[in-house]
Formats: structure tokens, C-alpha cells, sequence
């Protein structure tokens, strides 16, 4: 089981959004294709997948704020 995890992005420690997941629970998805996308006030960005294969769980929802570290998501792989 992969652990999908907000990633750092730039020099700060923004929270951020989560704007939308590409990919349903239950769905197929391929390393390196789009899984979700998170926005704050400065950016919005695609984040790709860490894994291939089913996106087993969501923790956290779209709309939902979170830090960069925090576990949002578990794929398990083929």
C-alpha cells in the first residue's frame, strides 16, 4: 500500500485546498498521470500519482485543507 502525501511545494509551508480528485476511489490509476489538484491563494497544481494501481481510499475530500506531509490517500499497487 502507497501512502499519497500533500508534497512541499515551493520554500513554504502553505496549507493548501484540495481542488479536485481525477481519479475516484475504486479507480485505476498509473504513476506519473494527474490524481489531484491542490490550490491556495498563490498557485493551483496538478500533483501526479505516486503509484500504479487502484486508488483504494481517500482521506481527505475535495475542499478539504491540508499541510504539506499530511496523508490523504492510500493506492495499492498491482
Amino acid at each position: 500500500m502507497v501512502e499519497v502525501q500533500i508534497p512541499q511545494l515551493g520554500q513554504s509551508n502553505l496549507e493548501v485546498t484540495i481542488e479536485t480528485w481525477m481519479v475516484e476511489e475504486g479507480g485505476r490509476v498509473a504513476k506519473g498521470e494527474p490524481l489531484y489538484e491542490l490550490s491556495n491563494e498563490k498557485l493551483n497544481q496538478e500533483i501526479d500519482s505516486p503509484a500504479t494501481g487502484v486508488l483504494k481510499k481517500v482521506l481527505k475530500a475535495k475542499g478539504e485543507v491540508v499541510n504539506p506531509g499530511d496523508i490523504i490517500a492510500e493506492i495499492e499497487e498491482d
